[in-house]
């Protein structure tokens, strides 16, 4: 039966009945405004984590206590179901005081949020999951990505293995990017299924639980950006699973209409959090032009370079609000006229990323050449920012899907 393991240990404790009743209560403003304000506790701790390569178990342990790890869960499961319009404000607000934290809190909440459009997973594990996030604040994200199979949406085969044995499976395999990894709970593995007789292997997901004898992590993280999310490795060795491990095909599934909804909730997070780190480089960038005199001149926010370096900066932030909001609002409402909302989607992930590179890039030239110095959080937002390239739907592989409909269909 699903959740049969033993709890796991948390640093926070449940929250009180008047708190519980307090958090029932928020508005969904007050859930960015809950994040802004943990953001700047999370900004203070920030650097070292970065420097250590740490995870930041303190932040987590903060967001469980205000509740965040139910953010995204149905109010039938005892979330508070905010709608991706409004989730998309508080993965911005979060990042703005940690990359890495924003960024790993999405790779959680995200599953939830799509799960109440596509219904991909059996009823008794979203159950579970729902269960766990909401009354221990247990983590969940996917193990899918290897280092020779890449991401899974270019379409190929994984190398971990499920074997079938007599009462279940045996998993064996490696899995890489698989952040949250130092608090994860539920990991649902992408695996191949072998045929019998040489055809086309199978590809399917199976619920591994932390405590699952023959798992472990390894720590590889050691990134240039986003250092502090623990995305290591997933290893397992002879893991044995009972058949109701089992979550279903991934090349037998029944097309569904909103089957797409996890990659959109994806993409326009990894937005967000891209478009909160740049946010912080602006904010960093304003206040050294407003506060550096060189000696014997005014200050630098006089000079015209730098306030149209300023403006261009408020330019391709506002733009990326813009675009963010209309993705998320065609795809809540079903609205396909003009672009469809999947290609708006596409649209606002990549221009959001290479605008608030762009952004962080003429912060860091309003700031000089101190903004190299490891000591000034600028030089943080440089490399974190960068990061969300590489998350899906890559640049290319967007770019074709417009190409596809503009060109093809």
């Amino acid at each position: 039966m699903p959740g049969r393991a033993e709890k796991v240990e948390y640093s926070n404790l449940p929250a009180s009945d008047g708190q519980a009743a307090r958090l029932r209560a928020m508005s969904e403003r007050d859930w960015v405004a809950t994040a802004a304000s943990l953001a700047e506790r999370f900004a203070e701790r920030a650097a070292q984590h970065d420097r250590e390569g740490s995870f930041p178990h303190e932040n987590f342990a903060e967001l469980r206590e205000a509740g965040f790890m139910k953010l995204t869960v149905p109010r039938s499961h005892g979330g508070f179901e905010l709608p991706l319009s409004r989730f998309v404000h508080v993965q911005e607000a979060l990042a703005q005081g940690d990359g890495s934290t924003a960024l790993s809190l999405n790779m959680h909440l995200i599953r939830f949020g799509a799960e109440r459009e596509s219904h991909l997973y059996p009823p008794e594990w979203f159950e579970e999951l729902c269960r766990g996030a909401v009354e221990e604040g247990r983590l969940v994200n996917t193990a899918a990505t290897e280092e020779g199979l890449g991401s899974p949406a270019g379409g190929g085969v994984p190398e971990t293995t499920a074997t079938p044995v007599e009462g279940g499976w045996v998993l064996e395999g490696r899995k890489t990017f698989v952040t949250l990894a130092p608090e994860l709970w539920y990991m649902p593995v992408l695996a191949r299924l072998d045929s019998p007789d040489g055809g086309p292997p199978d590809i399917a997901d199976f619920m591994v639980l932390r405590d699952d004898p023959g798992i472990r992590i390894d720590e590889t993280w050691d990134a240039l950006g986003m250092r502090a999310s623990g995305s290591h490795d997933l290893v397992l060795e002879g893991v044995r699973l009972g058949e109701d491990r089992f979550l279903g095909y991934r090349n037998k599934a029944t097309p569904s209409p909103r089957g797409r909804a996890s990659g959109v909730w994806f993409a326009l997070g990894v937005a967000a959090t891209t478009t909160g780190v740049a946010r912080a480089a602006r904010d960093y960038a304003v206040d050294f032009a407003r506060t550096r005199t060189p000696t014997g001149l005014r200050a630098i926010a006089e000079f015209p370079g730098v306030r149209r370096r300023i403006a261009r900066i408020d330019l391709l932030l506002q733009r990326n609000h813009a675009l963010i909001a209309d993705a998320a609002a065609a795809w809540e409402s079903g609205d396909d006229s003009g672009m469809p909302a999947a290609d708006r989607v596409a649209v606002a992930k990549v221009d959001a990323l290479n605008n608030a590179i762009e952004a962080v890039d003429e912060a860091m030239r309003v700031v000089g050449g101190v903004s190299l110095q490891k000591q000034r959080p600028i030089e943080r937002y440089y490399r974190d920012v960068r990061a969300g390239l590489h998350n899906p739907p890559l640049e290319d592989r967007a770019l074709e899907q417009l190409a596809r409909r503009a060109l093809d269909d």
